[in-house]
């Protein structure tokens, strides 16, 4: 593998996070596959990945990969302590103007990144999007399920303009994210104290009437690894979520 042309001291234009809990076997391929995209798309970037200290030595492969990638930043934490709260770490450590959030398992088509990324630069909330047209969506049937009628619910009470809020591959602004977050604050919601943050960040960017905008983002099933929202877990995941949904609209 040829090592990268990396310009040293040089602030990321795009700013790439990603979660870990016992990705070894995909991270490797996360790594290379966002680089490659965004170095043809001529794109400064840095990747983010915050691993919960898996034991799997995810955090062993992320180093060694920096060899390779020096725009590579690990941030490992001490336990399991929440999918929400990891993303918003590495949010916090971003350096780029932009911030994208995509799944280390690579479910998240990094292909259609720099689309997002221009769209973000212009303003925009990028959301990647499984319901737009005959956009592949790999996952088994209970997933899907389950998936598809949170979606419908939060359409039907918060009317946010958007048909997948639950994916979680966002690109936006950084100081853009921070408004909604600072105005989340003031409401007490926070949208990264829950797996789908992107129910919130939907909602309060309707509020503030900020531009938000979809693509088709292909979904694909992870090769490597078990899901990290085993069906028990989702199921309660859905039900408290519709439950968050109707809080949300409450306290706008």
């Amino acid at each position: 593998m040829a090592k990268p042309k990396i310009t040293e001291n040089v602030t990321p234009k795009l700013s790439v996070v990603t979660i870990t809990y016992n990705e070894r076997e995909n991270i490797r391929l996360f790594i290379t596959t966002v680089n490659r995209i965004l170095q043809d798309a001529k794109i400064s970037h840095e990747i983010i990945v915050v691993d919960d200290s898996s034991p799997d030595g995810t955090s062993e492969v992320v180093l060694e990969m920096k060899k390779l990638f020096p725009q590579v930043t690990l941030i490992k934490r001490q336990g399991k302590m929440g999918i929400g709260s990891a993303y918003f770490t590495g949010f916090q450590a971003a350096q780029g103007e932009v911030v994208a959030f995509l799944d280390a398992d690579l479910s998240h088509a990094p292909e259609v990144l720099p689309e997002l990324y221009d769209l973000a630069t212009k303003g925009e909330i990028a959301f990647g999007s499984r319901y737009l047209g005959n956009t592949t969506f790999e996952t088994d049937f209970a997933h899907k399920m389950g998936t598809y009628l949170l979606n419908f619910w939060i359409r039907l009470w918060l009317n946010a303009g958007l048909y997948d809020h639950t994916n979680g591959y966002i690109v936006v602004k950084k100081e853009i994210l921070n408004s909604i977050i600072n105005y989340g604050k003031a409401k007490n919601l926070h949208p990264f104290d829950h797996i789908l943050y992107g129910i919130t960040i939907a909602a309060i960017a309707k509020k503030l009437s900020l531009p938000r905008t979809e693509r088709k983002a292909t979904y694909n099933k992870r090769q490597h690894g078990e899901t990290k929202i085993p069906f028990l877990w989702g199921v309660k995941v859905v039900l408290g979520d519709m439950l968050y949904t109707l809080r949300v609209r409450s306290k706008l």
